[in-house]
């Protein structure tokens, strides 16, 4: 597990060490080590939606938003872009794949701070433009910038992580921090293209007091 600390906001995720985080017993001792009553996942579904956890009670949405101190919020990844948006008093984890990030998750997730002025982006570890092979014909029709994906051997390679920090900084996003390493490459966390369809890294947020 690997955190970072920005003022009174506390960032962490997991690595393959810690486990598969769709098991409860793996998620009880992350809670337990950092002395959490809970962690909220949402019910993901790829989808571009993002809901404020007091208003959450099971409904299919890809972020949750808090403005509650010592509650953490999270979610699953296994090479889609965890995205952590924070100001101090909001925070906002987002399940960024790439329907969500093409159907504006980003944005809806934005929307729900109230103090848009100030607020921080953090993206943590996900599949890079260096191993995202898609075919051509799928990056024309979603009509992605060429400067968003690379071509060899006929195929593309998108830079996912890259369209996020546009879209973040089209936010006016003040300062967006990115972990910078590639789930499929670095064989530190869990893949899906690598083959890890069931295993999940958990990213999490909250806020101390």
């Amino acid at each position: 597990m690997r955190n970072f600390t920005f003022e009174n906001t506390f960032i962490c995720f997991t690595e393959k060490e810690d486990g598969n985080q769709r098991l409860p017993e793996n998620v009880e001792r992350l809670k337990s080590q950092l002395a959490l009553d809970s962690i909220h996942v949402p019910n993901q579904k790829h989808t571009n939606l993002v809901l404020e956890l007091r208003q959450y009670n099971g409904q299919e949405c890809d972020g949750l938003y808090t403005v509650d101190k010592n509650v953490a919020v999270g979610v699953l990844t296994a090479d889609c872009i965890p995205v952590v948006l924070f100001n101090g008093l909001e925070l906002a984890v987002i399940h960024a794949g790439w329907r969500g990030l093409f159907g504006g998750i980003i944005e809806n997730g934005f929307k729900l701070f109230k103090n848009k002025k100030n607020v921080k982006g953090f993206i943590g570890p996900s599949i890079r433009g260096c191993c995202y092979e898609v075919d051509l014909q799928f990056v024309k029709d979603l009509k992605v910038d060429e400067k968003f994906y690379t071509i060899y051997e006929n195929k593309a390679y998108l830079d996912l992580v890259n369209i996020a920090k546009s879209k973040l900084e089209s936010l006016e996003v003040v300062d967006i921090f990115d972990l910078g390493e590639c789930t499929k490459c670095s064989g530190k966390f869990f893949s899906y293209r690598n083959g890890d369809f069931e295993s999940r890294i958990l990213t999490f947020a909250f806020m101390k007091e």
